[in-house]
């Protein structure tokens, strides 16, 4: 049985869930964790929002929640606040209050299962060698409205990888990336993240090459699960459950005003 087999959804839900907000809090300036809620914060970097937000950890009232998302958030223009799992109630009345949702789908795989095979190779490389990859996606964004925002952007991506060890996986053709994706490693699991084609190479199978060589190297380093997320609307969740992941929890973040 691989190893993980036996952990339960929920399990795996509390664990991605971890996983995935930890990526975040490690690259944030300010960190603040209580028994109710925990607060993190990027001064530093006010135009991105992912590195802003309130996390809550119990159900809360509207009022309490809103009032931590305005002490995580400070002066900003936005605010981003995450019910506990199960808190509709809260969900409810943000959505009420004119909050936006953008849910989050997490995956889950187990670590130890055989990877898909791969028609293209994909190699391991220096982040360096897909930063243009991901500039592209970053200026493809509706939320990249000028070179500000990329620049910050960037900023934000060397800090993540700095909180978190992070591998790169590229096919080339020619000498020129044409598809990426990133290993991070939080031992005892890893976490598939930022898959991207540029748009001339799609249709050909890059995505499912560099996600192979991800799960290759996550098997390699006995990883007990693997994660991976992804816009709960218009996301990429079916290419990930082709690869093995399976649907474990949605991440309900809101959001109102704008950065």
């Amino acid at each position: 049985m691989p190893a993980g087999a036996t952990t339960t959804t929920d399990a795996r839900a509390a664990r991605a869930r971890a996983f995935d907000l930890g990526v975040f809090e490690r690259a944030a300036d300010r960190v603040h964790r209580t028994a109710r809620a925990t607060l993190f914060s990027t001064p530093s970097l006010p135009r991105v929002p992912h590195l802003h937000g309130a996390v809550a950890h119990v159900p809360l009232e509207p009022d309490e929640a809103c009032a931590l998302a305005d002490e995580a958030h400070g002066d900003l223009p936005f605010r981003r606040l995450l019910p506990a799992p199960g808190d509709d109630a809260l969900a409810d009345a943000l959505t009420a209050r004119g909050w936006q949702e953008e849910p989050v789908l997490l995956l889950a795989r187990h670590g130890a299962l055989e990877p898909p095979t791969a028609a293209v190779l994909a190699e391991e490389v220096p982040y360096g060698h897909v930063r243009a990859l991901r500039d592209e996606w970053i200026r493809s964004s509706e939320w990249a409205k000028g070179e500000e925002e990329v620049r910050d952007a960037h900023e934000a991506d060397r800090r993540m990888l700095e909180g978190t060890p992070t591998r790169a996986f590229a096919t080339f053709e020619r000498g020129r990336p044409l598809a990426y994706a990133l290993l991070l490693d939080a031992s005892p699991d890893g976490m598939l993240e930022d898959v991207f084609t540029t748009p001339e190479a799609r249709g050909r199978g890059l995505a499912s090459a560099v996600c192979a060589s991800v799960l290759h190297a996550a098997r390699a380093e006995r990883h007990e699960l693997v994660f991976v997320a992804t816009d709960a609307v218009k996301g990429a969740g079916s290419l990930y459950e082709s690869l093995g992941f399976e649907r474990v929890t949605i991440l309900r973040w809101f959001r109102t005003g704008s950065p």
